[in-house]
């Protein structure tokens, strides 16, 4: 019989009973009884099980009371943050508390002061008035002292017989004709009754007693301009030649009248100078916002370089003192309050660009009836067809000194609930600083960086037209990365990819903005053709 298992000490026992067996046969061992080893080795087989098992349970005991235990810290931390959640809120509210408590009693003192200015100006207006009306009651000629005849029906008007006329014989003297005053050309407007030419000259005139004396039924611009003229008794004038009489006339009529030069002498009238424009007020546009990170300066950008397309010469002002407003046409520093033009590139029929830097802390406090930041806006705005201001983030004292412009305000908004919580805060804002004459001027919002494909996004722009129907522009300025690419590149997205979408927008935008407020126009008054 062989061996089941290799001994590595002969004279250790087995612990095998059937290897126990074969050991004794082997070594000629008397049969001895095995049980008692066999019972120990069972003994000590289950007390490793036990010792295994009771091992496995301490094991588990202690995973659970270490899960327990960070159970009990993560509550503990979420209770945390949700303290502070509420602190900061309560925080945030009494913020706002003190913000709009601010802002009343600032809407209060300026409605105040605009009610003292109102009525200073009224004053000033009622007292100029009482003295235009005192002096010209003192100096007002006599052929307007005839009061108005009401004549609502077109009939010529009565005809008086001109006085006896006299003859001269100086040479190159046109005999006046018998003058008949016309009908009015209007139907219904007030005709002032005829007078004869000799109730403007006293009896007692000297100038009468000379032979050759004033033809009595001369038009009235050739008398003389003077006040008081008729009523007042000179002395008599010395005796001087015809032509000389003649030559004063002459040259009182040259003067007076632009087509009568050149008729005597036959020499033609100097060019004249080409008068400056006469330009209308520039209407202004406000792009405001109450957080940074809506593209609000981007904004201002594009949209005056999609009016500049369309025609429209537009001064930018940027209100922060260091902007990126300038980097969008390709410049490379700034320049505060300095006037730059940006030109298109050559062959292109855009109307140039017009940009400045404002900062309003620069130019102090504005005391009660000052607009020290609108004269400054409104002194680079000479010439330009439009104003769009870029306002500082979130600046109150500024917005309210640009308010006085009475702009067209665009508030930009990003599709988020932090835009559908603020809106009802910028409205509170822009009631209680409206326009001059007390009017509300309630802003227009847009919705910018909009994606269609994000259900958010769609959610967001219903609850903001509920909110604010037709105050919340029809169309949106779509996302896209080329916002971001064509400031690095140094132009406005009109011109990095004018076929885009984005592009799109902004020229609707233009579209709208044209069609809420017309651009200033240019145009020349008393200017008179020339062959130049």
């Amino acid at each position: 019989m062989t061996d089941r298992k290799t001994l590595s000490d002969r004279n250790e026992t087995p612990e095998d009973v059937a290897t126990l067996y074969s050991w004794a046969n082997l070594h000629g061992a008397k049969y001895r009884d095995f049980s008692a080893s066999r019972a120990q080795t069972r003994e000590t087989a289950r007390l490793r099980v036990q010792q295994a098992m009771e091992e496995e349970h301490r094991r588990a005991g202690q995973e659970a009371e270490a899960q327990q235990a960070a159970e009990a810290e993560h509550a503990a931390e979420e209770a945390r943050a949700a303290e502070a959640a509420r602190q900061a809120e309560l925080a945030a509210q009494q913020a706002a508390r003190e913000v709009e408590r601010s802002a009343q009693q600032a809407a209060r003192q300026l409605e105040l002061a605009a009610q003292q200015a109102a009525e200073q100006a009224a004053q000033r207006a009622g007292q100029q008035e009482a003295a235009q009306q005192r002096a010209w009651q003192q100096t007002r000629p006599d052929r307007f002292s005839a009061p108005p005849v009401s004549n609502p029906a077109p009939q010529a008007a009565p005809y008086y017989p001109p006085p006896p006329q006299q003859t001269f014989d100086y040479p190159g003297y046109a005999q006046p004709q018998a003058h008949r005053p016309a009908p009015s050309p209007f139907p219904g407007q007030p005709q002032y009754a005829p007078m004869r030419e000799e109730s403007r000259i006293p009896p007692q005139n000297p100038w009468a007693q000379p032979a050759p004396r004033e033809p009595v039924g001369r038009p009235a611009w050739l008398t003389s301009d003077r006040p008081g003229m008729a009523s007042q008794s000179f002395p008599p004038p010395p005796q001087q030649a015809p032509e000389d009489t003649l030559q004063g006339s002459r040259d009182r009529m040259t003067s007076r009248w632009f087509a009568l030069r050149g008729v005597f002498d036959g020499t033609p009238a100097p060019p004249e100078a080409l008068p400056a424009p006469v330009v209308s007020r520039a209407p202004a546009m406000a792009v405001f916002s109450l957080a940074g990170g809506v593209g609000k300066t981007s904004l201002v950008a594009t949209l005056g370089r999609a009016l500049s397309a369309r025609g429209e010469r537009v001064l930018l002002v940027d209100t922060a003192a260091f902007g990126l407003l300038p980097f969008f046409f390709g410049a490379c520093d700034q320049r505060p309050g300095l006037l730059r033009t940006f030109n298109p590139p050559g062959g292109s029929s855009d109307a140039p660009i017009q940009m400045v830097t404002i900062d309003p802390e620069g130019l102090g406090p504005e005391a009660p009836g000052q607009e020290t930041l609108c004269g400054e806006i409104s002194k680079f705005a000479r010439g330009a067809n439009r104003v769009i201001v870029d306002l500082a983030t979130a600046s109150g004292a500024t917005t309210r000194r640009i308010m006085r412009l009475a702009p067209l305000v665009l508030v930009p908004v990003v599709p988020d609930m932090n835009s559908v919580v603020s809106v009802s805060s910028i409205d509170a804002f822009f009631e209680h600083n409206g326009s001059p004459a007390g009017r509300s001027a309630l802003p227009y919002y847009v919705l910018s960086q909009f994606d269609a494909s994000l259900p958010l996004h769609l959610d967001v722009r219903e609850v903001l037209r509920e909110q604010l129907g037709e105050r919340l522009l029809p169309f949106a300025l779509h996302r896209a990365p080329a916002m971001s690419e064509a400031l690095a590149e140094g132009m406005t997205v009109m011109d990095y990819a004018p076929t885009s979408a984005l592009a799109e927008d902004f020229d609707t935008l233009a579209g709208w903005v044209k069609s809420l407020s017309a651009p200033a126009s240019t145009s020349y008054r008393g200017v008179r053709w020339s062959e130049r």
